[in-house]
């Protein structure tokens, strides 16, 4: 991969691991996510809609890969809220990142876009590394510790990446290029995915737990981050051939995530789960490296 690119990724991935440290520190995920979307929204509606009307930079392609996307993300919001409702953040972050890597890669394969046996290397290093992290000691390995309730929310949250991931890829190919149409389109893919996430909390009937003690102001700055993060990875989409490597890049967020999780939430586990991430990392840096 192209040494700006993985900068951008990188850049990404601590603002990615920030806003999620905010969403679960009040332990109200699903409230907090709503604001969250809510600031997107109401924030960026008339300097986005004013710049695409001038540019016009999406295709109808690309409209049609947004709204297709914005759904699947709407449905990530749900399932990872309830993920971390049932789940450790360092159980439930981490194996929600790690499981869409490989599924993207088999969509790469499928369009087209072959990755090298490094690239495959590097990518199973990363998913090795994000199963290991949930273990509280490596003796606690077995298979029921992944097969469970909450594993079922980890991997429908796995899956809703999946599905944004390969429509936003696809819509990086056809647009305009540019950090500009990026900011655009990532705008319209956050105000899609908050109607659909509020659709989805009515559908489930899911309750906002406690939504006068998030505020506002958390939200917000997690709005900011959320949106910063994103937009730099569309923006590294339209620089980069394989959307498998910048999912895998994007996993760094895991090892941040996790030591910070363990400096604030003191949770425990912290030898095996470093040994998780030095996996993680490992692959990281094949792909880095070897990837093309």
């Amino acid at each position: 991969m192209y040494p700006f690119v993985i900068t951008l990724i990188l850049c990404s991935t601590f603002m990615h691991a920030g806003w999620n440290l905010l969403a679960r520190r009040q332990r109200s995920e699903t409230a907090f996510f709503k604001r969250m979307l809510t600031v997107i929204a109401l924030v960026g509606f008339v300097p986005a809609a004013l710049s695409e009307m001038q540019a016009r930079s999406l295709t109808p392609t690309a409209w049609a890969c947004v709204v297709g996307s914005g759904c699947c993300c709407g449905a990530y919001y749900l399932f990872l809220a309830r993920a971390y409702e049932s789940s450790d953040f360092t159980v439930a972050y981490p194996v929600a990142r790690a499981l869409p890597v490989l599924f993207v890669g088999v969509g790469d394969v499928l369009r087209g876009r072959h990755l090298t046996p490094m690239g495959w290397l590097g990518m199973s290093l990363v998913a090795c590394g994000c199963l290991i992290v949930p273990l509280h000691s490596f003796r606690d390995f077995a298979v029921r510790r992944y097969l469970n309730r909450t594993t079922l929310w980890m991997l429908l949250t796995a899956m809703g990446t999946v599905g944004y991931t390969l429509l936003d890829k696809v819509a990086s190919e056809v647009v305009q290029q540019g950090p500009a149409t990026a900011a655009r389109y990532g705008y319209v893919f956050f105000l899609i995915s908050g109607v659909s996430y509020a659709v989805f909390l009515k559908v489930f009937k899911t309750e906002e737990q406690n939504p006068n003690y998030v505020g506002w102001k958390l939200p917000a700055l997690a709005a900011c981050m959320n949106f910063g993060a994103y937009w730099l990875v569309l923006w590294a989409y339209q620089l980069s051939p394989q959307a498998s490597y910048i999912v895998a890049f994007r996993q760094f967020s895991i090892v941040i995530g996790t030591v910070l999780a363990f400096a604030i939430y003191k949770e425990q586990g912290l030898v095996v789960r470093l040994a998780g991430t030095s996996l993680l990392t490992s692959g990281l840096v094949i792909i880095g490296l070897w990837g093309n």
